[in-house]
């Protein structure tokens, strides 16, 4: 079985990335590490080509539906049975791969993925188009999830193209959402990820530049369901004014 993994980066050392590690040293996995780094002290191609992974520089940070596009592109036209997907804080421990290898690459498998904390962030469940954590797995009626981890049929990465309007947020929803209306099955890969999610410790300067990111990707995907947009702009905003117990986050923007 080929397996190719897409790892994208940003403003980060490779060898400081858990998953460039795991997907590596696996004998089956080809990875591409697709870069978006603005600083040019972050100089990973030559050690991406010593560990033997492909290397795509994007110039600068186009945003993460621009540099898997680019990545479907580069693997465009190869042989292989699956693309995954991996974030550059995530733990992938050996046992995703040897479950992936058992899975047939008819469907999209998402691990489950929790925070340093513990917090399931994925897979999670839609209502009313709008993604709320789960309780329990067996629970979930309509399923989504995240990037991270996430294993796609190569074939289906031949065809499809991200909506490069949203820079970072809901393209994994958006991208679930397009798979369920070509039919395409959403399983659970019995295996757990663990990733240090940014939002667990945010600092107030990068916090505020992540919300404007978030506002505007909510604006594209809720473009149809203004309410949605505000909802969750608002619940974003009060979560985040008391992490950081500044009240100005809630007039921010």
């Amino acid at each position: 079985m080929k397996i190719y993994a897409v790892l994208v980066i940003y403003n980060q050392h490779l060898s400081d990335c858990p998953s460039f590690y795991s997907a590596s040293k696996e004998s089956d996995v080809q990875l591409l590490v697709v870069d978006n780094s603005t600083d040019e002290l972050f100089q990973n191609q030559e050690e991406a080509r010593r560990a033997g992974a492909w290397f795509l520089s994007m110039d600068g940070n186009q945003g993460l539906a621009k540099a898997y596009n680019a990545a479907f592109d580069f693997l465009s036209g190869k042989n292989g049975d699956w693309v995954v997907l991996l974030d550059d804080d995530t733990e992938i421990p050996e046992e995703y791969w040897k479950e992936l290898q058992k899975a047939k690459p008819d469907s999209v498998q998402l691990p489950i993925v929790k925070t340093i904390r513990g917090q399931m962030i994925s897979p999670a469940e839609i209502r009313s188009d709008l993604p709320r954590p789960a309780k329990e797995l067996n629970a979930i009626k309509e399923i989504t999830g995240i990037n991270s981890g996430m294993a796609i049929p190569k074939n289906l990465t031949d065809s499809y193209r991200y909506d490069e309007r949203l820079f970072l947020d809901f393209i994994d929803h958006q991208f679930l959402k397009d798979m369920k209306n070509k039919g395409i099955k959403i399983c659970i890969l019995p295996v757990q990820l663990r990733q240090r999610f940014s939002a667990d410790q945010p600092e107030k300067s990068a916090a505020l530049v992540r919300l404007q990111i978030q506002m505007h990707d909510l604006s594209v995907y809720y473009q149809y369901a203004p309410w949605k947009y505000w909802y969750l702009v608002i619940k974003r905003k009060i979560r985040l004014a008391l992490q950081l117990r500044s009240p100005e986050v809630l007039w921010y923007g």
